[in-house]
C-alpha cells in the first residue's frame, strides 16, 4: 500500500444504525391531509461520521464511544411527541433529519450525516460540514 501524496487526506465513513419510535403531526400541510393528524412512525436512522483515521488505532472514533454519543441524541426523540420538542414544531422527516444532524454534530467530531427512513421505502438524508477540534488557545 502506497503512502498518500503530500497534502492529500483520505476520509473514512463510520456508520451506525439506530431505531426509535415517535408521534408527530405536520403543521405545514392542509388540515385535511393525513399527515396533519397525530400519527407515529418507527424511524430507522443511519448516522455516518466521516473523518481521517487516527494513526494509532486506525479508527476515526472508538465504535463504543460513537454508539454511546449518538445513542444519547437518538434517545432525546425516542417515544416522544416530536412537535413538543424545541425546533421540531413541524417535524417533517426533512426537519427531523436536520435536527438530528445538528444535534449529533455537537457530540461527534468530523462530518456527520444522517439518513432517516419513516418507513421502509421513504426517507431523506442530510450531509453536514466537517467539524474539527478546536485549536488550543
Amino acid at each position: 500500500m502506497s503512502a498518500k501524496p503530500p497534502g492529500m487526506t483520505q476520509t473514512v465513513d463510520r456508520f451506525m444504525e439506530f431505531q426509535f419510535v415517535a408521534a408527530q403531526r405536520l403543521s405545514g400541510v392542509p388540515r385535511d391531509h393525513a399527515a396533519a393528524r397525530l400519527h407515529g412512525h418507527t424511524f430507522q436512522v443511519r448516522v455516518v461520521l466521516s473523518g481521517e483515521p487516527e494513526p494509532g488505532t486506525g479508527w476515526i472514533i472508538d465504535p463504543a464511544e460513537m454508539r454511546a454519543r449518538a445513542g444519547a441524541v437518538i434517545a432525546e426523540v425516542d417515544h416522544r411527541h416530536l412537535n413538543d420538542l424545541p425546533g421540531l414544531e413541524n417535524p417533517s422527516t426533512e426537519n427531523l433529519a436536520r435536527h438530528l444532524q445538528k444535534r449529533l454534530s455537537t457530540v461527534l467530531l468530523g462530518r456527520v450525516s444522517v439518513d432517516i427512513w419513516e418507513n421502509p421505502t421513504v426517507g431523506c438524508a442530510v450531509r453536514g460540514p466537517f467539524r474539527k477540534p478546536r485549536e488550543p488557545t
